[in-house]
């Protein structure tokens, strides 16, 4: 890497996680004192409390870090006259921001990777810690419908992958063909292993003299689906909370089940398409910086740059928000304007090349 791409990239680095630290500090004392007569008693519990707040602080302050940090940048190389020496030494507008633009990119696709894992969940694990002082969770009364079966779960404990008195209704169009009721339940592998079991098969033939109800007694029974505990969970409780993956998986488990899947796939877009916002707004606010503060105001500069920002960023949110209460298409509210700045962006690199 050449000597111009290290330093620029260094002082955008510094910028980053300075601003980054800075907000995600401010987020946590203000919940911290907001949430206080909510908090445990336990003092393990306290930190791992502002633990969690912390990480759920990275999906509001990350993107806007991002680009706070890029006019940071550019302010300080313009202040002190670095930027326009660049530019006498022949260095285009392009070489010297592929590095940092390349930085956000790497910095945007580790956001979008952590979303994969439990990271997505670390708001459920701050709400059980206030409201019941504990990681463990449970989802009562769940009542769904799945491949032509009625499944009533009395109490499902997702941590344990476990549901406790399941009943399942096999069924024959508006008819119930048998009853399957089970003590207990625990998933493991895309099975279902229902232990305890009492079965009830229902006639269909309900004429006088006909056979009636059969019973029987099974120890154990394995249905094999995908329909896994957390997905039960995100569509019971509805608080749009999903990792990538188990977005993805509740896709593809409920397209076919005449289930409304415009939410999940509006929490699945903002995961994967809105921090790439961030890059691409760095870019575009990049070319429009000033080169030297001889010719222009650098507090109106640095002002008009996060004010925009800030707008922009407040949209999207609007958007997305939008679009997960189902009031406009996840692809309109979410893809589109990234991908109107990933194009703008791209025309203003292609303009200085």
């Amino acid at each position: 890497m050449k000597l111009f791409a290290r330093y620029s990239a260094f002082i955008y680095v510094k910028y980053f996680f300075i601003i980054f630290i800075s907000l995600i500090g401010f987020y946590v004392v203000i919940d911290t004192l907001t949430n206080l007569k909510n908090l445990p008693s336990s003092a393990n519990l306290q930190l791992i409390y502002v633990s969690l707040t912390a990480l759920i602080s990275i999906n509001y302050v990350l993107p806007i870090s991002i680009v706070l940090a890029l006019i940071a940048t550019m302010i300080n190389l313009t202040r002190s006259n670095e930027l326009v020496s660049f530019y006498a030494l022949g260095i285009s507008k392009n070489r010297l921001i592929t590095p940092i633009f390349t930085i956000t990119l790497l910095i945007s696709f580790g956001y979008i990777g952590l979303c994969c894992t439990q990271f997505a969940y670390a708001k459920e694990r701050q709400e059980s810690l206030e409201d019941f002082q504990s990681f463990d969770r449970s989802t009562k009364w769940i009542f769904l419908r799945f491949e032509n079966k009625f499944t009533y779960i009395e109490k499902l404990l997702g941590n344990k992958q476990l549901a406790q008195n399941v009943r399942i209704f096999d069924m024959n169009g508006s008819q119930i063909i048998s009853q399957i009721t089970a003590k207990e339940a625990s998933y493991n592998s895309n099975t279902w292993i229902l232990k305890d079991n009492n079965i009830t098969q229902i006639p269909q033939n309900l004429s006088l003299g006909a056979t009636g109800l059969e019973r029987s007694y099974a120890d154990e029974i394995v249905i094999t689906n995908s329909f896994r505990p957390r997905i039960i969970e995100n569509i019971e409780n509805k608080d749009n909370l999903y990792s990538i993956i188990d977005a993805i998986d509740s896709i593809n488990t409920l397209k076919n089940e005449n289930i409304n899947i415009a939410k999940i796939k509006s929490v699945l877009y903002s995961m994967i398409f809105f921090p790439l916002f961030a890059p691409f707004m760095v870019l575009i606010l990049y070319y429009y910086m000033p080169v030297t503060g001889r010719f222009a105001s650098l507090a109106i500069a640095s002002f008009g740059a996060i004010f925009i920002s800030l707008c922009i960023w407040g949209v999207l949110f609007l958007l997305i928000r939008l679009s997960i209460n189902g009031a406009i298409a996840a692809e309109i509210g979410i893809i589109l304007p990234v991908i109107i700045l990933m194009l703008f962006a791209g025309y203003q690199f292609y303009k200085h090349r």
